[in-house]
Order: C-alpha cells, then structure tokens, then sequence
C-alpha cells in the first residue's frame, strides 16, 4: 500500500521527534539547498491547493521562528546590560 505524499506529510505531523519526522525535517532542508529550477519544476507537480497550504504553513513557522530569535536578542542584550532606551538611541544615531 503506497502513501500519497500529502497523507505521509499528514502523518509524520501527528508524531512527534520520530525518525520519521527527522527524516522529513532533513527532507526539507535537502529542498531547501536544491537549484530554484528543480525546486519549481517539483512545486509544479504539487496541485495549488497544496502549494497555498504549505505556503501559509512555512510562513507561520517562519514567524513563530523570528519572535524567537527576536526573544533571544532581546534577552542577549538584557544579560549585557543594555537597556531598551540605549538600544534605541543607538539605532536612532546608526540610522540618521
């Protein structure tokens, strides 16, 4: 019995540090290095619908992943001892 790819993606997101779900992970990242003429001519045989439902999925991990690091940052410079006023008057005389 086969799996499509979609009902294998369903069912790696229902486990949760499997070796399934590494291999997926590694999966994407082996994606993400390829050439955008292989990526594209592989999005090409993922109907619309499914390219929009990754589209909104890659998009929400990418911003829980950048209030994250945003948290990282801010807690960096707040073991430093930079205050927020400091920072801010940093960056207003960097950008003037």
């Amino acid at each position: 019995m086969s799996m499509s790819m979609l009902e294998l993606a369903r069912h790696l997101e229902t486990l949760e540090e499997s070796p399934e779900k590494m291999m997926f992970g590694k999966l994407l990242t082996e994606l993400s290095g390829m050439s955008e003429e292989r990526v594209q001519r592989a999005a090409r045989q993922v109907p619309i619908s499914g390219l929009r439902e990754l589209v909104h999925q890659f998009n929400k991990v990418i911003a829980d992943r950048r209030g994250e690091r945003v948290q990282e940052l801010a807690q960096e410079i707040a073991d430093d001892g930079i205050s927020v006023e400091e920072l801010r008057q940093y960056l207003t005389q960097r950008n003037a």
